[in-house]
């Protein structure tokens, strides 16, 4: 207790040492910018979300309500997927009703089911036949071993060899070869689906040509740089904005970057047949997948400009089926034209044709149908006898209707 008592007036005599009179420091005033977060402390979805609306905040509750609605779709168990990327969420605040963002959901949960199931095979495929190493196979152990990953007796020619050649042909034909053009002024024309399915076939018309022995030189007219198509290129093809890359590419039209009476342009709805390959003139196919609008714009288009047009002649070497249409895609166009211009033979050229659109493989499939299925055979030869009776009787009634009076026997 009396070391307690001592302690206590020792504290209260040097008070005054121990805590020290208060300091006062100037702070001065400043200002503090806008608040940056990282990526790591933002979550995808907020990222995402700042992205796409830059701030604007009746567009962040729009694209909340969307993501709120594609949330209980998925809850419900219906056809959502389960990752969506930003440019799709941009385009699903375009569309304006309920029935298109669900068909372009159901659109998106088909592809990346699809892919799934891809990955899924190729894993299945690869536990199945498990890849046997060289050194198993040894019966002694100074043997050489043969491979790729070994000594060969051949010389290895890689993908990207393969790639810079394709490239130096392509960029040959900027020279020297024949100038094609394709008309990319149809994207107003054409829905989202048609814009990405347009831009895909691009893509494989740009391939077929470097591959080929006598490349064309391609030019696109008529370009929007900042539209829909552009931006799929640029996805399809990351080098299309290279300067090195072996593809013209022009915002300005044809009819200012080729001389008019060179021009011949390539449309279905016209009446001319194209005969003969021109190896001077400069044909333009139209880039338009027309699903939805089935109008004869290219004829309209050509009619517009003055210039000569001309179409395939399907007719006269192959045989239709009811019912499909005679417009090819562009990936179908100049295969045709590039094999055209090399054989001068149109039956040969005209194997880019798919073969679904032809009148022998709709027979096949019939008879294969019908070889499965006996009691459909019976229905249809007894439907092919009813109809066979009633265009005769037709044909009867209707030349009696054409009897003049001095066909009567009495007068």
């Amino acid at each position: 207790m009396y070391c307690i008592r001592t302690a206590i007036s020792l504290v209260c005599k040097n008070r005054n040492k121990i805590v020290p009179p208060p300091v006062t420091y100037k702070i001065k005033q400043f200002t503090t910018g806008p608040l940056c977060f990282s990526s790591s402390q933002i979550d995808d979805t907020d990222l995402m979300v700042h992205n796409i609306c830059k701030g604007d905040a009746e567009l962040e509750k729009k694209l909340r309500i969307l993501m709120l609605e594609v949330e209980v779709m998925r809850q419900d168990g219906r056809h959502a997927p389960d990752y969506i990327k930003q440019d799709h969420w941009q385009h699903l605040l375009e569309l304006t009703t309920k029935n298109q963002r669900a068909s372009y959901l159901r659109y998106l949960f088909k592809t990346e089911k699809s892919k799934e199931n891809f990955k899924a095979k190729k894993e299945a495929k690869r536990k199945e036949n498990p890849l046997v190493k060289p050194e198993d196979c040894k019966e002694n152990e100074d043997d050489l071993l043969y491979g790729i990953q070994h000594q060969t007796l051949f010389l290895r020619i890689r993908d990207q060899s393969i790639n810079q050649f394709d490239n130096y042909r392509a960029l040959q034909s900027l020279i020297y070869g024949q100038s094609v053009v394709i008309d990319c002024s149809y994207e107003e024309n054409m829905v989202y689906k048609e814009t990405l399915n347009a831009a895909k076939q691009l893509t494989f018309v740009f391939g077929d040509n470097r591959i080929h022995k006598e490349p064309f030189n391609l030019h696109m007219c008529n370009v929007n740089m900042g539209g829909q198509f552009m931006k799929q290129m640029r996805k399809n093809i990351p080098s299309i904005d290279e300067p090195w890359f072996p593809l013209n590419i022009h915002t300005k039209s044809y009819l200012d970057v080729f001389p008019k009476e060179k021009l011949v342009y390539l449309t279905p709805h016209c009446r001319e047949e194209l005969t003969k390959f021109d190896h001077d003139a400069v044909y333009i196919i139209g880039c338009m997948v027309d699903k939805v609008n089935n109008e004869p714009l290219s004829l309209a288009k050509a009619k517009r400009d003055g210039i000569k047009m001309a179409k395939l002649p399907l007719d006269r070497y192959l045989e239709w089926a009811p019912g499909s249409k005679k417009n090819l895609n562009i990936n179908h166009m100049v295969p045709i034209l590039l094999d055209l211009k090399l054989t001068a033979d149109w039956e040969y050229s005209l194997r880019h044709i798919p073969r679904r659109k032809l009148m022998e493989t709709k027979i096949m499939a019939m008879q294969k149908r019908l070889s499965n299925n006996p009691s459909l055979k019976r229905e249809v030869m007894q439907n092919f006898k009813l109809s066979k009776l009633n265009t005769l009787a037709f044909k009867e009634k209707r030349s009696k209707s054409k009897r003049s009076l001095y066909d009567d026997e009495n007068i």
